[in-house]
């Protein structure tokens, strides 16, 4: 099992969001195409458009999405989620995660269609909460507010909705806190 205690990027201290044979690591450039694959097979919306359309399109989005988040959270990591199975390393999704002084938040956890129902979600998400339980501060986050799935997860979890103050529109901001405070 590969654990990460500590992963030390450019200019950054932060934890990686290591769990179990799940571990993380900053992302290089060289992770582009597995995260722009990762990209387009969560926005299954795009299927039905005609190629070469949809790739572009997709290619677009995704620029502009790491150029918002480098934007608005210059100081968070974008780190690559691995799986070690017997000694074989492969990438399984990715953590986009700001630790700023008053909370931690999650701007994006992406595990691959074929990695899902498996608990590595669960367990990514059980050590930020760690991560943040420590630091004393919440784990914030936002999702999309049709996406069933991922809001039982994080329900289940323990994080509740927070007022929709600065959520963009169709969006439900869910916060965790040690003790459920």
């Amino acid at each position: 099992m590969v654990q990460n205690a500590q992963m030390a990027t450019s200019g950054s201290r932060q934890p990686a969001p290591s769990s179990g044979p799940v571990s993380a690591r900053p992302v290089v450039p060289d992770d582009d195409v597995f995260l722009l694959a990762l990209f387009a097979e969560s926005r299954p919306e795009l299927a039905l458009l005609p190629e070469p359309a949809r790739q572009q399109l997709i290619e677009l989005q995704f620029r502009a999405q790491r150029a918002q988040y480098r934007s608005d959270a210059p100081d968070a990591v974008d780190w690559l989620l691995e799986l070690d199975r017997d000694g074989t390393v492969q990438p399984v999704g990715r953590c986009y995660l700001l630790q700023a002084d008053d909370q931690h938040r999650l701007l994006d956890l992406t595990i691959a269609t074929e990695f899902r129902g498996h608990g590595l979600g669960t367990a990514v998400l059980g050590r930020l909460c760690s991560m943040a339980g420590a630091a004393r501060v919440p784990l914030r986050l936002s999702v999309w507010q049709d996406n069933a799935g991922a809001i039982r997860l994080y329900q289940r979890l323990g994080f509740r909705a927070e007022p929709a103050d600065g959520e963009p529109t169709g969006y439900l901001g869910l916060r965790w806190a040690a003790g459920g405070a």
